[in-house]
C-alpha cells in the first residue's frame, strides 16, 4: 500500500504574488493555481502580504481587490516571525530587510521559498539549508 505524499509547502516571497497577478499566463501564476489545485501548500506571512498590497497601484491593482484575491489562494497568513528567529539570518542575508522571509519560512518549515529576488534572496540558495530557496521557473521544473 502506498502513502499518498502531503504537498510540497511553499513560502511565497511578495515579488512573486505580484508576479502572479499581473501576469495570469506566467510561471507566478501557474504556482498560484497550484495552490488552489492543492498540488502545493501556499505560505505568506503578514509581513508579505503588507508588502504585495503597498505595490498594488504598480500593478494596476486595487487593494481591497488584491487582497480579496490572495486571501482567497492562501489558507493561511503566518504571522510575523519572532525577532529572535530574524536576528538569526543577519550574518547571512545581504539586506537585512528581508532576512523577515527566512526567519518565516524557518518558523513555518516550509520546503521551499519561492522568489524573484536575485540579488537579495536567490543568491543565498547555497548558503541556506533548512529549505530550498528558488525561482518560480526552478520550482515548476522541480514539482513537474
Amino acid at each position: 500500500m502506498t502513502r499518498k505524499q502531503s504537498p510540497s509547502s511553499v513560502f511565497f516571497n511578495a515579488s512573486v504574488l505580484l508576479a502572479g497577478l499581473n501576469s495570469p499566463s506566467g510561471g507566478s501564476a501557474k504556482l498560484l493555481k497550484w495552490i488552489k489545485q492543492k498540488k502545493i501548500t501556499g505560505i505568506i506571512s503578514e509581513i508579505v502580504l503588507d508588502e504585495a498590497l503597498q505595490h498594488a497601484e504598480k500593478i494596476k491593482h486595487q487593494k481591497k481587490e488584491m487582497q480579496k484575491k490572495i486571501l482567497e489562494t492562501f489558507d493561511q497568513v503566518a504571522p510575523p516571525p519572532k525577532l529572535s528567529s530574524v536576528e538569526k539570518f543577519k550574518e547571512v542575508i545581504i539586506d537585512y530587510g528581508d532576512a523577515h522571509i527566512l526567519a518565516s519560512c524557518q518558523e513555518e518549515k516550509a520546503d521551499f521559498l519561492v522568489t524573484l529576488d536575485k540579488k537579495h534572496l536567490l543568491s543565498l540558495s547555497k548558503k541556506i539549508k533548512p529549505f530550498k530557496i528558488v525561482s518560480p521557473k526552478q520550482l515548476i521544473e522541480k514539482l513537474s
